[in-house]
This record gives structure tokens, C-alpha cells and sequence, in this order.
């Protein structure tokens, strides 16, 4: 996970930020639908709704594509003692 701090300046210190800052601009840089979805069903994960492995799956093979790796943490499967 990527750690967020804001310097004693105020100034955002995230790779999001210095994207943005760099002239480029979020939108550009990350799809935003895939962002959308995520966070819906993040939003029923913490409801219940869905598990973190079913999370995981859905979007293993989008990050890949998105991001080139997925190093999302997992917790343990119901296959796992």
C-alpha cells in the first residue's frame, strides 16, 4: 500500500499528486470506470455482500491490464485452514 502524507507545507506527497502536479491529470493517467466499479463493490465488501476473495477475483485480471501486477493483499480462503 502506498502511504499518503501531506508535508509541513501542506503539499500533497502521493504519486497521484505529483501525476497532477506534473501537468498530466488523474483522468489521463488511470481509468476511472475501473475506479468506479472498485469502489462500489469495495463499499459491499465492507457490507458484506461480497467476500475479499470474490473482490479479488473480479478485478485480478483489470489491475493486471491497468497496472501491469496485481500486489493487492489477500487474506486467507475458505480453502486455507
Amino acid at each position: 500500500m502506498t502511504e499518503y502524507t501531506i508535508d509541513r507545507d501542506g503539499r500533497d506527497e502521493s504519486p497521484l499528486a505529483d501525476a497532477i502536479s506534473d501537468g498530466g491529470s488523474a483522468e489521463d493517467e488511470f481509468d476511472q470506470e475501473l475506479g468506479r466499479r472498485m469502489g462500489r463493490d469495495a463499499q459491499r465488501l465492507v457490507d458484506g455482500e461480497l467476500t475479499e476473495a470474490e473482490f479479488y477475483e473480479k478485478y485480478h485480471d483489470a489491475v493486471v491490464e491497468e497496472f501491469g501486477t496485481d500486489d493487492r493483499p489477500i487474506g486467507p480462503t475458505n480453502s486455507e485452514p
